[in-house]
């Protein structure tokens, strides 16, 4: 019975110590599975099948091919701000072609009779002070016809003559061909030098009758035109045909068969509106 109540009493402490020993054994053995597999599973998780030289190479070549994807087309910036100021050196160089305005004001005829019937004619949207023609005038009297006006013909037309219209013929058939083509040239350069600025116009001789005394008057008109059409060529000048345009226009011609009835002049105006690419 003695031994018995010793063996109960050493039995807690068998027991304790057992426990102790067991714990301590499992918490060695967790420590070794989980210091083992912790470190191998996070590595997994990271890479699960590359080395860490094979995710070097990889992210290298991704790089590479990320780079390899730009389109070889693509302008850089400095070609775009090359391309920008190109285009804005081109559009600077353009300049707008001037027309004539619906009221001819920017627009001036110069002439003899023919050209006079324009102050006559109250049809058209000529103004009598844009005409600057003679009764009898003579292709060598433009320049004075002009004068030294130059200023106040400007002011006539809002500051700027940019047409010059001229026509001389009526008067010069009989001269000799070669004064023609001089004097038409020498009034081209004069109002070259007058109006520097403004585009001259060369017109076509009208047609005309011939009468008793001048038979062969109505062959004159297409000799005068070779010349004017020569000297335009040669002045670098824009030549009109107005008489061709006009096909009816001796039928509008009076009795002494030179000069027009007014309703030729709406039609003169009508040519000029209608070649107006031309004369740009």
């Amino acid at each position: 019975m003695t031994s018995f109540r010793k063996y109960k009493y050493l039995k807690k402490p068998i027991n304790w110590s057992l426990s102790l020993k067991a714990t301590i054994v499992t918490g060695l053995l967790f420590l070794l599975i989980f210091g083992f597999f912790l470190p191998l599973r996070a590595g997994k998780a990271n890479n699960p099948t590359q080395s860490p030289d094979s995710t070097a190479k990889e992210t290298q070549t991704q790089t590479q091919t990320k780079t390899r994807t730009i389109p070889a087309s693509a302008p850089s910036t400095q070609t775009i701000v090359q391309s920008e100021s190109q285009s804005r050196s081109s559009l600077s160089t353009i300049v707008p072609s001037r027309e004539i305005k619906a009221d001819f004001s920017n627009v001036i005829f110069v002439g003899d009779s023919i050209t006079y019937g324009f102050k006559k004619s109250h049809n058209t949207v000529v103004k009598q002070d844009h005409v600057y023609a003679k009764i009898g005038a003579h292709v060598y009297e433009g320049a004075k016809l002009l004068g030294d006006n130059s200023n106040i013909i400007r002011s006539r037309c809002n500051g700027s003559v940019d047409y010059v219209f001229l026509m001389f013929g009526a008067n010069d058939f009989g001269y000799d061909m070669r004064s023609y083509q001089k004097w038409y040239k020498e009034l081209i350069e004069s109002t070259k030098k007058m109006f520097p600025e403004s585009k001259i116009i060369l017109q076509s001789v009208m047609p005309m009758k011939s009468t008793l005394d001048q038979p062969q008057r109505n062959l004159e008109p297409q000799k005068l035109n070779k010349i004017v059409k020569a000297v335009a060529a040669e002045e670098d000048v824009t030549y009109l045909d107005i008489s061709k345009s006009i096909p009816n226009a001796t039928n509008l011609l009076l009795s002494d068969g030179l000069h027009f009835k007014s309703e030729l002049y709406p039609l003169w105006i009508a040519v000029i509106k209608n070649n107006v690419k031309q004369l740009l």
